[in-house]
Parts: C-alpha cells; sequence; structure tokens
C-alpha cells in the first residue's frame, strides 16, 4: 500500500472513534420508565401472552420457544418493535392489534427489564 494511502486511512480511522463516540444511542440516553410504567408494561407483556414463548424473569416468564429475553445483548428498542409489530419465523405480528404506544413501552420494558 502506498504511504500516503496508509496514512489516510489512519488519519480516517483517528478521526472516525472520536465521531463516533460522541454520539450516544436514544436507549443509553432514555430515562427508566416509572414504576407505574414498569407495571402497566409488564401487564401488556403478561396480557399478550410473550411469557408464553420467551423468558423474562422480571415478567415471570419463562417461555422457550422464542429468544430468551433476559441478558440479551441483540436486543434494541427499535429491534423490539420491529418484530412485535411484524412479528418473524414463530412469532406473529401485533401490528395493527396494539397500539403504537403499547409497541413503545413494552419494547422498552423489555430494555429495562432483561438488564
Amino acid at each position: 500500500m502506498h504511504r500516503f494511502a496508509q496514512l489516510g486511512l489512519a488519519a480516517l480511522a483517528v478521526c472516525a472513534i472520536p465521531a463516533a463516540s460522541a454520539f450516544a444511542t436514544a436507549e443509553q440516553t432514555a430515562e427508566p420508565l416509572a414504576a407505574e410504567k414498569v407495571e402497566q408494561a409488564r401487564q401488556l407483556f403478561n396480557d399478550w401472552s410473550c411469557g408464553q414463548c420467551h423468558a423474562l424473569a422480571d415478567a415471570g416468564a419463562s417461555g422457550a420457544i422464542g429468544p430468551a429475553l433476559d441478558g440479551n445483548a441483540n436486543l434494541s428498542v427499535d429491534f423490539v418493535k420491529d418484530r412485535v409489530i411484524n412479528g418473524s419465523g414463530p412469532m406473529p405480528g401485533f401490528g395493527g392489534q396494539m397500539t403504537d404506544e403499547e409497541i413503545d413501552l413494552i419494547a422498552h420494558y423489555v430494555m429495562q427489564a432483561k438488564k
């Protein structure tokens, strides 16, 4: 590789690191749900039978059909919302059955409770 190309790549790498770390994700900056919202979300989680397939200790759920939510580092609010709305594999989509507010609340609850 040419020396100028190496210097250019090094400069890009150095410049990219601070820029990427300067932006926090919405999940990192989101306020924790208030106790009443946690209770409401937990109730929705149970009313919609999420625990029949997913494990989430906070909700008393130990389902084993879908992925465990506890400790699942691959989840994000947007990912959970997408799965709840559209489903995937054996999971049905609940878009059009649940309100946008309910879906948002469950997604934030899962992210908070799974830790």
